[in-house]
Parts: structure tokens; sequence; C-alpha cells
């Protein structure tokens, strides 16, 4: 009888370990240093890939530095009689 509930308590804890670590993996805001670990763990056999995978990650957040110019509005002014060149200012 001790037997048998050894094996359920230690198949039921074999579950909840797979279970757990299934949604550590899995989840996509996991901040745990298990994915950073496996990261880093991954970077050593295919580095390409990995930095392949950050420069497109790092391409979601870019933006502009500076508004394009239009046409009409050009960025600078060169006066060369007077040798001055002159920046419009930015809005933000």
């Amino acid at each position: 009888m001790t037997v048998v509930l050894l094996v359920a308590a230690g198949v039921a804890l074999l579950v909840g370990v797979v279970v757990i670590g299934h949604r550590m993996i899995g989840s996509e805001s996991a901040t745990g240093t298990f994915t950073d670990g496996m990261g880093s763990f991954m970077n050593v056999f295919d580095p390409a890939r990995e930095r392949a995978d950050d420069d497109l990650r790092s391409k979601k957040t870019q933006g502009e530095m500076l508004p394009s110019p239009d046409d009409d509005h050009p960025p600078m002014t060169v006066d060369l009689a007077r040798g001055v060149a002159r920046l419009r200012r930015s809005r933000g």
C-alpha cells in the first residue's frame, strides 16, 4: 500500500514539474533567468541566428530620430554670400 502511495506521489510531482516547466518556457512575458540562460545556451551553437533575431527585435522599437524633410521646408538653409547655415528646429 505504501509503495502505491509513493509511486502516485512521485507521478504527481513529476507532472507538476513538467507543467510548471512548460509554462516557464512557453510564456511570452517570462522574465525569469531560465529563459535568458537558454537563450545564451543557444547563442553558443548558432550565434548568427541570435544576432539576426536581436536585430529584428530592435527594429520593432525603432523610431525616426528626426522627421523627414519636406520639399517645401528643407531642414537647413545655406546663405553662401554671408557664410551662414541655419537649421530648422524640431518641434518634438
